[in-house]
């Protein structure tokens, strides 16, 4: 019986941070916006996020309302890069914590 006992507390012991896990607490979203100087939604631009450790996430594209993001973002120590591309070329580059959740502030170009 104490056997029983025993075995069964550490497999709780095991499982304990399962939840956590399984809530994804190591991973949260990160949303934002493109918007022009005239503050109307700028679509079709590739986004991506770059880690010093983890590198680039993949990419995500400006809809219609100017609006991209991802659902699982690591949560990390270090920076983030948020990068912008219209095309090929570079066009914004900032930034990012990722600690929380996190939307960010409409971004002017």
């Amino acid at each position: 019986m104490n056997r029983r006992l025993g075995l069964a507390a550490a497999l709780l012991a095991l499982l304990a941070p399962w939840p956590a896990a399984a809530q994804g607490r190591g991973m949260v979203p990160v949303q934002g916006q493109l918007l022009s100087r005239n503050r109307g939604p700028v679509p079709g631009v590739t986004v991506v996020l770059v880690h010093s450790v983890l590198g680039r996430s993949t990419a995500a594209t400006t809809d219609a309302y100017g609006r991209f993001g991802w659902n699982a973002i690591p949560v990390r120590p270090e920076p983030y890069f948020l990068e912008m591309y219209w095309g090929q070329k570079l066009i914004f580059r900032d930034q990012v914590l990722v600690r929380e959740p996190v939307v960010l502030q409409p971004i002017v170009l």
